[in-house]
């Protein structure tokens, strides 16, 4: 297993179990589930009018982001994905609660699961918010650890690409 499919495994796993979550968006009128993406948010354009359109239509959101992995080459490796979580709420004082909320429910999900796609959950899960927050968007992250079979590469496979 490759760090990029375990990147795609974590998508689809957060994406199947977040959707039947109900979050705040911008427009006051319309609840959806978080949007789960790798890596970063694609840039929106408003191409009638050449502009970039506001962050805060993307709320709410989870980003799966690869951090690092550890190959010891004798067989362990563990891999570390930080998870960025981002909500909207125009509350001040309990907007951040729906954050916290997203985090908690794929914390427990992760912990019952046990394994994403090949990946053995690991190590510690940490949770927290950001201390400074740009109301009336909340952000959050999580980080969390894969114990993942060891990648081989088979030469014989790669043919004279590699025959220097």
């Amino acid at each position: 297993m490759d760090s990029l499919n375990m990147t795609d495994e974590l998508v689809a796993f957060f994406t199947r179990e977040l959707s039947d979550m109900r979050l705040q968006t911008k427009d006051e009128n319309v609840l959806k589930a978080p949007t789960i993406y790798d890596g970063y948010i694609p840039q929106k354009r408003n191409v009638k009018r050449g502009e970039v359109d506001s962050e805060e239509d993307d709320y709410p959101f989870v980003i799966v982001r690869f951090l690092y992995e550890k190959d010891d080459l004798k067989g362990n490796n563990v891999m570390k994905f930080r998870v960025l979580v981002g909500t909207y709420s125009k509350d001040e004082r309990q907007g951040w609660r729906d954050n916290l909320h997203v985090m908690n429910h794929m914390k427990f999900a992760l912990k019952e699961a046990g394994f994403v796609g090949p990946g053995e959950l690991t190590g510690e899960i940490e949770l927290a918010l950001f201390e400074e927050q740009m109301k009336p968007i909340w952000r959050g992250i999580m980080e969390v650890d894969f114990a993942t079979p060891a990648v081989q590469w088979n030469r014989s496979e790669a043919g004279d690409a590699y025959n220097y």
